[in-house]
């Protein structure tokens, strides 16, 4: 069983594979964080809130873990947020995804939310997507 909790694992794994891929690190400027990054303008990505569930069978310890993936920019609307999101999904449904200790059995894509913070000037599209692992 991996020392690392599922969820950090995913996390890790999560960062590694979104900054490896060109047009996300250009449009993010290699911003993607574990919390909300003090004193950095957007945009930016959050890997948020995640919960993890018992998911065992008789044969394999499992979990199903629930992540929300937070993208917050500065654009007016939400088209170009929009479309880093698009990336996002787009490399996240590719596959050759391994976290670190674990067997990802399946990512499934949830839902995607946009939120318009007027007061602040922001915009946000969360990303909700649910992860089964396995210890390896």
């Amino acid at each position: 069983m991996s020392e690392t909790h599922p969820i950090a694992s995913l996390k890790t794994m999560l960062r590694g594979v979104l900054l490896g891929d060109a047009a996300i690190h250009a449009a993010l400027g290699g911003a993607v964080h574990d919390a909300p990054p003090r004193g950095l303008e957007p945009p930016y990505l959050i890997l948020g809130d995640a919960s993890a569930r018992e998911n065992a069978t008789n044969d394999a310890d499992g979990r199903i873990i629930d992540i929300e993936l937070v993208l917050v920019t500065r654009a007016r609307g939400t088209r170009s947020a929009l479309q880093i999101a698009a990336l996002i999904e787009a490399r996240l449904a590719a596959g050759d995804l391994v976290p670190d200790g674990q067997r990802l059995v399946a990512l499934i894509h949830r839902e995607t939310l946009t939120r318009q913070d007027v007061v602040r000037s922001l915009t946000r599209v969360a990303i909700r997507l649910r992860a089964f692992v396995e210890p390896l």
